[in-house]
Parts: structure tokens; C-alpha cells; sequence
């Protein structure tokens, strides 16, 4: 490092030398070498227009390539969104494939369930049952009409292909809907024979909100193409999708430039390009999606990408303006020509300084980008382990006693099963006397009839406790609502106060924290619900580690605490504004930091226990995404106070 800032001094002083040389050499020059002088200022004329230009074109391009990441980002955000979307329903179609209550293919039996799972995952229009021969029932309207050997979907199915269809018109509702089909097996063995097809019909309605709501700038419009080329939904009215029939195919459009598109898009390429559609020039960016061969693109007019440049114009006219009227006065000014060349040089050589400044400043940028990408993956992987830690804790102790009861009742199996032999031994004649079976203990025939039902009981009670923690882990994490929609917000704080059980109450450390709840009466919030979650852990997280104090290593103020409290109040103001407010009796928080607590990378805790992002993830989620407030509150002898503010109602953004 030294070595490197010692070279660069010697550098800086050689370029000064060189500086300082050049102008000695133009300040000497003879008045009968004028004309050498106006050479060598053609030359450096000619040169800086070179590096102007070049200057000009790459922050240009530099520029113009950031403008169009920014649109792409556009539609990939949306293809994530319809990604998300049709992988959710895909996975509840295939886990109810293989449920036993299917695969008995009896209407009657699999249709409450059907309608339960309807039910959970809303978005479905039906639920339906194929048999071989192309009979199905749905949910919808119960035995179908017609049959089902048009559709490719429950051939391939049939076939054993878990597989989504193009856009068709359904016989039931008679409207575009795409259907998810999943060949459903005799048994849980992939290999046993295929006795049937369930299907399960969405609306292209979310796919169609989701691809009109891409947008960059006026002009623009976004469609979707399916596997044969043809318009699933788009906001082009030369596009529109028909009632009662799809678009054409448009890679076979009489227009080439639409055609090449299609034909890229086909072939699931991804791209921001410049193509000639509509008769002018426009920017248009694809990107396939996952799960179906699908594809999805973004047009927008040139204008309004590079309209975004005319700062660099105006900014690159001035300078050309006035370096022209540089040289007009240096042509016209020839007595003092010395000193003009003497700056051009000094311009140029501040110009390289300058470039090679700006390319430092581009790598720090990138290593920092780099380093901040990390820091928020080391923090989702620190929260991520402290998440399995509780978990596998709380589900351990059920395990633990269900397995210990398992091994007593399989001994009472044992004697149980020996008394049956004994006195199936005694109807076969083998035995002629009772003495052996006036041997058997009758205490422990006592403890059957006592033990087994008590055990069956604490066994189905600890049963329930992990279902009641795999409910809770799935209302956590949410994974099919990615989207804005309403919740309930007691059951968000109910199942991350669940997950974090193990933190709350640890018997081998001695730690109980006393909860307390004080929820108001709260209506269904629109909210994002992971990330709201995602808060939720972060200060439940955080109150409890405030507290950690309280359990070892007590000081004289600490010990006067008779137990450790965290409180969690919920409320609805006039104002239509929902406060959630976490409180805990830890030490308070000094008034010198309070100011900075939802800064990046702040932290009070030990270097490398945490990054400092948790709260700042928060402030933004709150802020940001909710346009809510995210208030600390924090006196001595009072309690430390977090209070989130959400709008009761509020529009998703796009």
C-alpha cells in the first residue's frame, strides 16, 4: 500500500515535470516559428475534438446503458411477479395430487377438499377430477357436460406430465382461463400406474393486471406471448386479445421487425433492443418467464430513453461552444498563442487525470455495491439461522416426548400381545392349568387400561403443538403473497412470536420472558405481508436481545427488574392509521444514538455478531413501501419503545 501511494506521488510529480517542460518549450518559441506553432495548435485542436468526442460517446453510452437497466428492471419485476404467481398454484396442484384423498377418485370424497384448497388459494376458478376416458368433475359446476379428450393438457397429463396450458376457453365458465394439470398416481410411488388427471383453472385477469401495470413513460405498452406466438394479454390496441379467439400468430406478421421480435421471444432469448415498430424507432425489452414457455416484452418510445440524455447534450454543447470560441480567439489572437497552447496542454493533461479519477471512483463504487450485497445476504443468512435454531428447538421437544411415549406403549404392545398368546395357547389345549395366566401381573393390566389412553392423549396434544408451529411458519412466510393484499395482522405477530418460542422461554437458561399482548380491535390491514413479517421478527428480535441483561450478569440497576416484560399493542386511530407498538423493559437506549439506530450498518452489539441492517431493512419496508412511520421511543425507567404506523388502506405501487 505504501509502495502504491509512493508510486503515484513520483507519478504526480513526473506528469508536473513534463507539464512544466512543455511549457518552457512553448514559452521559447521563436517569432520567425509562428508557423509551427499554428501547426502544433491544428494538431491539438484535432486531438481534443478526438478525446472530446470519445469522452462525449462513452459517457453516453455509459449512461444510455443504465437508463436501460432501469427499464428492464421494469418487466423483470413483472415476470418475478407472474413467476411467483403461477409457482404457487403449480405446487398446491401437484402436493393436492398426491394427496390420498384424490387419488380415491370419488367425486364425493375430493370435492370438500377441492373447495377447501379453493378456498386457501383464491385466484383458482375450479378445482376438477379427469378420469382416463375423459369424464371430470370441478368444482364449478360438479359432473362436466362434455369431456375432455380436446384438451392437450389432460393428455399430457395422462402421459405423466405435470404441465400448463396456453390461454383456452374453458367449458365450464366460457372465458380465456389457463389450466394446471397433474397426472395423479395410484399410489405415492411416481411409477405406479396414472388413474386420473386433477386440473385446476385461474383467470388470466392476474397475469393481465400484472402486464398492464408495466410501464415506462407515456406511449409505452407491454404484452405477453404464449408458446405458439400469439397475444395472451397486452395494453396494445393493435394487440387486443378477442373474446372468443386468440390473436394471430405473430411471428407470421407481414411486418419483419415484429416478426424478428416474436421469433426471439419464441426461442426464449432476453434482451433491451432497438427495433422499428409502428413505424419509428423503439426500445423494446423481453424476458422469458420459468415455468411455462411463455414470454414477455416492454415497448417503449426512443424518446423516452434518451430523452434523458439532454443534460449530458446541453452539458456537452456548452463545452463545445465555448472550446470553440477558444480557438477562434486563439486563430485571431496569434501574439499570444504561447499561452493559449500552454492551456490546451494543461486541459489535456487535467482531461487524463480526470478520466483516470473517474474510473477509480466507478471501481470503488462496484466494490461497494459488492460489499453492500453481502453484508444484506449475511444478515438474511443470520436471521435465516436463528430462525431454524428456534424452530428446530420447538419442534424437538414434541418429537422428543411423542418418541418416548411410542417406546412405553410398545412395551404394554408386548405384554399385551403375550397375554393373547397365553390364553389363545390355553383355547388350543396347550396349556391345562391358569397358573401361568395367574402369573401375569395384574398391575400391569391395570396400567393398560390407564396409561394408554392417558399416553394417546398427551400424544395427539403434542401432535397438534407441531401442527399448530407448521401453521405458524407458513403464516410467517407467506410465500403466495408476494403481492399487496389484507391481512390480519394479530395472527402476523401470533406466528413470529411462535417462531421465536425457543428465545422467549428457555427453561436450561433460566430465560422466560413474560408476553404481553394488548390487541385492539383491528379490521383486515392491506399491507405487504412477508415484509411486514419481516419487521416484526427484526423488533421482536431486537427487544429480545435488549433483554439478555436481565438473565445473567445482573448489575445493581438490572436486579431491581422482577421479571423480564416484552408487551406488543395494536390499535386503530380516527385517522384510519393502524400503530403497532413492541415494547421491552430492557435498558433504555441513550438519546445521543437514538437519531441513528435506523441507519445502515448501525450496531451496538459486538463486531461480527450483526451487520446493523435489521432496523434499517425495517425503516424502509415501513417507510418506503407502506408510507407508514417507524417511531423509537426510549426514556430511562420506561420502556424501550418501537411504534410501526401503517395506512389502514393504501394502493399497491407499481
Amino acid at each position: 500500500m505504501i509502495k502504491a501511494q509512493i508510486a503515484k506521488k513520483f507519478q504526480k510529480q513526473e506528469l508536473k515535470a513534463s507539464v512544466s517542460n512543455r511549457l518552457r518549450r512553448f514559452l521559447h518559441i521563436d517569432t520567425s516559428n509562428r508557423l509551427v506553432t499554428l501547426s502544433l495548435l491544428s494538431t491539438t485542436t484535432v486531438a481534443l475534438s478526438i478525446i472530446g468526442i470519445s469522452t462525449y460517446l462513452v459517457a453516453r453510452n455509459l449512461i444510455l446503458e443504465q437508463i436501460k437497466e432501469r427499464a428492464f428492471l421494469k418487466i423483470s419485476q413483472a415476470t418475478d411477479q407472474i413467476n411467483q404467481w403461477i409457482e404457487a398454484y403449480s405446487l398446491a396442484v401437484e402436493f393436492s395430487a398426491n394427496t390420498d384423498t384424490v387419488r380415491t377418485m370419488n367425486w364425493p370424497i375430493a370435492q370438500p377438499f377441492l373447495k377447501s384448497e379453493i378456498k386457501q388459494f383464491n385466484d383458482f376458478l375450479f378445482l376438477g377430477l379427469a378420469f382416463p376416458d375423459g369424464r371430470y368433475y370441478n368444482t364449478l359446476v360438479g359432473k362436466g357436460r362434455a369431456d375432455l379428450k380436446d384438451r392437450k393438457y389432460f393428455h399430457k397429463a395422462m402421459a405423466g406430465q405435470f404441465n400448463i396450458s396456453d390461454p383456452i376457453i374453458a367449458h365450464t365458465v366460457k372465458i380465456h382461463i389457463i389450466n394446471i394439470a397433474s397426472p395423479i398416481h395410484q399410489t405415492s410411488n411416481p411409477n405406479s400406474p396414472i388413474v386420473g388427471v386433477l386440473f385446476g383453472g385461474l383467470s388470466i385477469k392476474k397475469i393481465t393486471q400484472v402486464v398492464n401495470g408495466v410501464s415506462y413513460g407515456r406511449n409505452n405498452y407491454a404484452f405477453l406471448l404464449n408458446s405458439q406466438g400469439q397475444s395472451i394479454t397486452n395494453n396494445n390496441p393493435r394487440l387486443i386479445l378477442k373474446k372468443q379467439w386468440l390473436t394471430p400468430n405473430l411471428w407470421r406478421s407481414p411486418d419483419p421487425n415484429l416478426a424478428d421480435l416474436v421469433k426471439k421471444m419464441l426461442h426464449k432469448d432476453r434482451g433491451l433492443e432497438l427495433f422499428n415498430l409502428d413505424g419509428e424507432q423503439k426500445y423494446v425489452a423481453y424476458l422469458p418467464l420459468k415455468k411455462v414457455n411463455w414470454s414477455i416484452a416492454l415497448v417503449i418510445p426512443r424518446d423516452n430513453i434518451e430523452s434523458q440524455l439532454g443534460l449530458l447534450n446541453t452539458l456537452t454543447f456548452v463545452l463545445t461552444f465555448l472550446l470553440l470560441t477558444i480557438l477562434i480567439i486563439f486563430w485571431h489572437q496569434v501574439q499570444l498563442s504561447e499561452k493559449a497552447r500552454t492551456q490546451v496542454v494543461l486541459l489535456g493533461e487535467q482531461g487524463t487525470i480526470l478520466q483516470e479519477q473517474a474510473r477509480e471512483l466507478e471501481l470503488a463504487l462496484q466494490k461497494l455495491e459488492q460489499a453492500q450485497v453481502q453484508l444484506i445476504q449475511k444478515e438474511k443468512m443470520s436471521s435465516l439461522g436463528q430462525l431454524v435454531a428456534g424452530l428446530s428447538h420447538e419442534i424437538n421437544q414434541p418429537l422428543s416426548f411423542i418418541y418416548d411415549k411410542i417406546e412405553h406403549v410398545d412395551c404394554y404392545r408386548k405384554d399385551l400381545f403375550q397375554l393373547i398368546k397365553t390364553y389363545q395357547k390355553r383355547l388350543d389345549g396347550e396349556l391345562e392349568s391358569t397358573d401361568e395366566i395367574d402369573k401375569i401381573d395384574n398391575d400391569k393390566i391395570i396400567f393398560l387400561r390407564q396409561d394408554i389412553p392417558n399416553y394417546l392423549t398427551s400424544m395427539k396434544t403434542e401432535a397438534n403443538k407441531l401442527k399448530q408451529i407448521v401453521l405458524s411458519l407458513r403464516t410467517f412466510s407467506r410465500l403466495d403473497e408476494a403481492t399487496m393484499k389484507s391481512v390480519d395482522i394479530h395472527e402476523s405477530i401470533d406466528s413470529t412470536l411462535l417462531i421465536l418460542q425457543s428465545r422467549l422461554t428457555n427453561p436450561d437458561k433460566h430465560q422466560i420472558i413474560q408476553v404481553i399482548k394488548e390487541y385492539g380491535n383491528l379490521p383486515s390491514v392491506e399491507c405487504y405481508p412477508s415484509q411486514i413479517n419481516q419487521v416484526f421478527l427484526h423488533i421482536l428480535s431486537n427487544a429480545i436481545d435488549a433483554m439478555e441483561g436481565l438473565f445473567v450478569g445482573n448489575n445493581s440497576e438490572q436486579s431491581t427488574i422482577a421479571q423480564p416484560l416484552l408487551r406488543v399493542r395494536t390499535e386503530l386511530t380516527p385517522e384510519q392509521t393502524v400503530n403497532i407498538a413492541i415494547a421491552n423493559n430492557g435498558p433504555s437506549i441513550p438519546k445521543d444514538i437514538q437519531g441513528t439506530v435506523f441507519n445502515p450498518f448501525f450496531t451496538t452489539k459486538p463486531i461480527g455478531q450483526d451487520a446493523g441492517l435489521g432496523l434499517s431493512i425495517s425503516y424502509q419496508i415501513v417507510t418506503e413501501v407502506h408510507k407508514g412511520k417507524l417511531i423509537l421511543v426510549s426514556t430511562p425507567e420506561q420502556l424501550t419503545e418501537f411504534i410501526i404506523q401503517i395506512p389502514l388502506h393504501q394502493h399497491q405501487i407499481n
